[in-house]
């Protein structure tokens, strides 16, 4: 279903105006657009109300990802074969750290639509984000016979080529592309890690804040200077660079990591915390979101949201995590008086560590909370003698 160009048209007719807050009058008038523009395309109108409501929600200041990715993926149960939502859950799942399922969808918006070189791009980069280089690279030297001037493509070939370590690559599809476009924010940008990959920093850094110049509201280009900054370890520098990617979209998911990570190491815990809340929020099934959040929280004696998130780390990215199931048992044992829980715990540890030492205190503190809590049940009473006769 070829619908990429009027979807745009009636996402940015639905957006006109939108800045005072939608009436409910507006809402009923968005509504019968949509249904309208669905008849005309023949697809059901749940799917283009769905698609809707996911473009709305991330247009929010602070969107609710979650709920923009349920959305598409309704519109996209309800019409397989619409490309533009398959595109767009894709890009946001790429966005959220999950190439795997990006890969997926894009995968299906360009079998659909394979003349939307920007579908051939998405796909592409989720491989290349994966460590599929060889699968990437044919696609995007495919996208670049057909479309020459395609710089998005030639860019990419840059990153790839820079992640085989070959520099002399990377830089000829960098300079043809600054050729064509010598205020090129993304070329630039591949350049400055190009100079950071080589331990350049002077140059990194003047290649970042020459783009920044050009584009200072690209949350990127600040991120990857509070990176040059770190590997300085300029502290107070890396704060700023990565505040100010906050600053520019509160949504950036890795400059909150970045600096709540900082902020974790220097036992700035409540600061950390705010920074790994909002990564969580961000992204709810992100791993290293949620155990940064898990170990700012324990910090903060958040006790019950710690056990949450180290819950969920060891039930959805590692299983084998030691030190998160050694938090899960402390937590059980001393603050939430679950003794059960904690010797669950223990027992999983006496299965993941070799060191004989570890595992004498995980059994000590088996043995110490069993005792414990039969200590602590309730005793039956003795039956009361019959009286003698």
């Amino acid at each position: 279903m070829k619908m990429k160009n009027i979807i745009g048209l009636l996402v940015l007719s639905l957006s006109v105006g939108a800045c005072g807050g939608s009436t409910k009058s507006d809402e009923v008038e968005k509504k019968v657009v949509v249904d309208q523009t669905a008849a005309e395309l023949g697809m059901k109108p749940e799917a283009l109300q769905n698609f809707q409501l996911a473009i709305d929600e991330l247009a929010k200041e602070r969107p609710d990802n979650s709920k923009a990715i349920q959305a598409l993926e309704t519109a996209v149960r309800l019409e397989p074969e619409f490309a533009e939502a398959l595109y767009n859950l894709g890009i946001l799942q790429m966005r959220l750290g999950d190439a795997a399922s990006a890969e997926s969808h894009l995968r299906s918006a360009r079998d659909i639509d394979p003349d939307a070189l920007e579908y051939t791009v998405a796909l592409a980069r989720s491989l290349a984000v994966q460590g599929k280089v060889d699968d990437a690279e044919p696609l995007f030297l495919e996208v670049v016979a057909r479309d020459p001037d395609n710089l998005d493509a030639k860019n990419n070939l840059a990153v790839l080529a820079l992640q085989r370590g070959d520099q002399e690559k990377s830089l000829e599809y960098l300079q043809e592309i600054l050729r064509e476009d010598d205020n090129n924010v993304a070329a630039l940008k591949t350049m400055g890690i190009a100079y950071e990959q080589q331990n350049n920093a002077s140059l990194a850094k003047y290649m970042f804040n020459k783009a920044i110049k050009i584009d200072a509201k690209d949350p990127d280009l600040h991120n990857n200077l509070g990176l040059v900054y770190m590997k300085e370890e300029n502290i107070p520098a890396a704060v700023q660079a990565f505040q100010k990617a906050i600053e520019v979209d509160p949504n950036y998911l890795e400059a909150r990591l970045n600096l709540g990570a900082i902020l974790l190491k220097y036992l700035d815990y409540e600061r950390a915390n705010e920074q790994f809340t909002e990564a969580v929020r961000i992204a709810p099934q992100h791993c290293v979101a949620r155990l940064g959040s898990g170990a700012s929280s324990f910090a903060m004696a958040q006790h019950e949201k710690a056990v949450q998130d180290y819950e969920f780390f060891v039930s959805e990215c590692d299983s084998k995590h030691v030190s998160s199931y050694e938090r899960l048992a402390k937590l059980n044992e001393s603050f939430l008086k679950q003794p059960a829980e904690a010797i669950k715990h223990y027992e999983t540890l006496l299965t993941l560590v070799d060191d004989a030492d570890k595992k004498t205190q995980y059994n000590a503190m088996i043995n110490f909370l069993k005792t414990q809590t039969s200590q602590e049940a309730p005793k039956t009473p003795a039956p009361e003698a019959e009286p003698e006769s």
